[in-house]
């Protein structure tokens, strides 16, 4: 049974790492013609280059627009590819899309005291670049990682195996963390690549409708948003404990502990007994040698 469930999960992560990175490659084409500076913040790519490397690490101080101090790794003509599918490709850069936002939105907020300190104050058009760029690769790695663990289960549990190892087991459960770190690295890089937009102009659709940030944001008093961030905390913290607390009392009871009939705790009769008889009774030994890394 364990063996059985560690296989099942295994084959829907690295399943869907392999369909995600398909959907991902066309979603990326995509944002590259509609949303360009949230992809090149997050290549932290400031000067167009043809073509155009994608950018492994990069070391210096990213937040720098200029990127005159930033050092990067790069497997070059990677990022034209994945930009626009061939190896030859132009991929604009920061510098350059900062002066077509300019020309094409304005260079300064409207003067609206609706927009606070920000009214009439020149716009910024470059996300975060630390955070888009490493939230980006984050997101790419931590879902590949995960995906690698799956294989990896696979191999070991191939034939009928079990790995008797104690680092495997504590290995998958750490890796159960993973998809959901990539998943949250990946929508932080989507809502701070868009900036300073929430409704992002669109020039491959109607260019003319956006929303700056500034003009989004709600007129909750600081009470409010308190009161809605510790209820939601703690409600969820609550579903936490519980549900951990429910996944530590049946992993510890075994899977003899939830199967029905004699297998089962409490039907009566010991364990040696039905396990003297015969081939009949569980295997004790193999379970609890599989369950064992979680007492």
């Amino acid at each position: 049974m364990w063996r059985s469930s560690l296989r099942l999960g295994a084959w829907v992560g690295v399943v869907s790492f392999a369909v995600l990175a398909i959907s991902g490659d066309a979603q990326a084409k995509l944002m590259f013609e509609q949303q360009p500076m949230k992809m090149a913040a997050a290549e932290a790519l400031c000067h167009t280059e043809r073509p155009a490397g994608f950018s492994i690490m990069a070391l210096g101080d990213i937040a720098d627009a200029d990127c005159d101090s930033v050092q990067t790794f790069t497997v070059p003509a990677l990022l034209s590819f994945l930009a626009h599918g061939d190896l030859d490709s132009e991929v604009k850069g920061i510098e350059d899309l900062v002066g077509e936002y300019q020309e094409r939105y304005g260079t300064h907020y409207p003067d609206d005291a609706a927009l606070g300190e920000l009214a009439g104050a020149p716009v910024d058009y470059v996300p975060n670049l630390p955070v888009t760029y490493w939230g980006f690769r984050i997101m790419i790695g931590f879902g590949a990682l995960s995906a690698g663990i799956g294989v990896l289960a696979l191999w070991l549990t191939r034939r009928g195996r079990i790995p008797e190892s104690r680092w495997f087991p504590r290995m998958t459960l750490a890796g159960i963390v993973l998809p959901f770190l990539a998943n949250s690295a990946g929508w932080i890089f989507t809502e701070i690549g868009r900036q300073p937009f929430v409704v992002v102009p669109n020039p491959t659709g109607v260019d003319g409708v956006w929303m700056y940030t500034a003009r989004a944001v709600s007129n909750l008093t600081t009470g409010e948003v308190w009161t809605s961030l510790i209820a939601l905390t703690t409600v969820y913290a609550v579903l936490g404990v519980v549900e951990v607390f429910l996944l530590t009392r049946y992993v510890r009871g075994g899977v003899e502990g939830v199967l029905p009939g004699p297998a089962g705790r409490g039907q009566g009769g010991g364990r040696d007994d039905e396990t003297d008889g015969g081939g009949d009774g569980p295997d004790t030994g193999g379970s609890g040698d599989a369950l064992a890394f979680a007492y």
